[in-house]
């Protein structure tokens, strides 16, 4: 049987995890019509606090492989990633595909995903995980697959094209990533101290100190909201960035002081990315709406990155 064939996809179970936050009906339900059909179920935890119409909107959309679990109050999205895996591989899964509620997959996503998996498989590769190409709905910038490159000795970027349409990669975002259960039975589920930002770098990075490996493809593609909107930022000339919240400055800031902490992080990485968070604060605090609070947020992020205190962000 040849892997990536229909016979040998129809072997694989694949549930979706859908984790929302104070969701936009229109673009939530476009994501469950498109997906639904993608997958064998779809699991879809709201970390909404206090009242939610997801519930309602699933019903109207009239899939009937969606289940819906209210957290009741916003716990990150690791702790709901982690309580949507569980949920899809107490239920026999063979694989399981993350998504944000503010992605929209193409129609045959998953299978391209599936198909590169599966080609990966058939040459003796251990992949852990293979993610889609994306374009930013904001920026409307098609994002290359962050990797090692010949020559660079810092970690470059590879795009996945026609003549190699499956790269491998270092990270990939948490949308769209198709993690077989295997691998994560293996490596762990995601860290949920981090609370939101850098909880798929932290897990990309932990499953290929575990020997896993993880790639990127456009044999799928999918549209994806990096952030809130996009944001004009002059680097030597003006570029298109995507633009946060504060809250958001301080999570990524601290996040990376966090992983920073960690020993089985290459040190190349750490350097790398310390220069990207230095960009992310520069951008909000120099050209975002809310400069002075993006960096008062990243201070207290630095702060208490360095001493440790994880989890949600308290005020005071």
């Amino acid at each position: 049987m040849t892997p990536g064939s229909r016979e040998h996809l129809k072997k694989v179970a694949v549930h979706a995890v859908i984790v929302t936050f104070n969701a936009e009906e229109d673009s939530f339900a476009r994501l469950i019509s498109t997906l639904s059909g993608q997958v064998d179920r779809l699991h879809v935890i709201d970390n909404t606090s206090g009242a939610s119409s997801v519930h309602d909107w699933i019903v109207g959309a009239g899939s009937t492989n969606v289940e819906y679990h209210a957290l009741g109050e916003n716990l990150g999205i690791a702790t709901a990633l982690n309580e949507g895996m569980r949920q899809a591989m107490a239920q026999g899964a063979t694989h399981v595909l993350l998504s944000d509620q503010d992605s929209l997959p193409e129609q045959r996503m998953v299978h391209g995903l599936l198909r590169a998996l599966a080609g990966l498989q058939a040459q003796g590769i251990r992949a852990g995980a293979v993610g889609p190409t994306f374009t930013d709905r904001n920026t409307g910038i098609t994002f290359p697959f962050q990797s090692r490159v010949p020559g660079k000795f810092f970690y470059g970027h590879a795009v996945a094209t026609d003549e190699h349409p499956i790269v491998e990669a270092l990270t990939l975002i948490t949308s769209g990533k198709l993690i077989p259960v295997e691998a994560l039975r293996d490596v762990g589920l995601m860290r949920e101290d981090l609370f939101i930002d850098d909880v798929d770098i932290e897990w990309c990075l932990r499953a290929r100190a575990y020997g896993w490996r993880v790639f990127g493809t456009c044999m799928a593609r999918m549209s994806h909201a990096m952030g809130e909107s996009d944001l004009d930022v002059w680097y030597f000339g003006w570029r298109k960035e995507t633009n946060y919240s504060p809250l958001r400055v301080y999570y990524r800031t601290r996040n990376y002081v966090a992983l920073c902490r960690e020993k089985g992080i290459d040190l190349r990485w750490k350097v790398r990315n310390g220069w990207y968070t230095f960009g992310v604060v520069y951008s909000q605090v120099f050209f975002g709406k809310h400069g002075r609070e993006a960096l008062r947020m990243a201070l207290r992020g630095l702060r208490d990155g360095v001493r440790n205190r994880m989890g949600r962000y308290e005020p005071g």
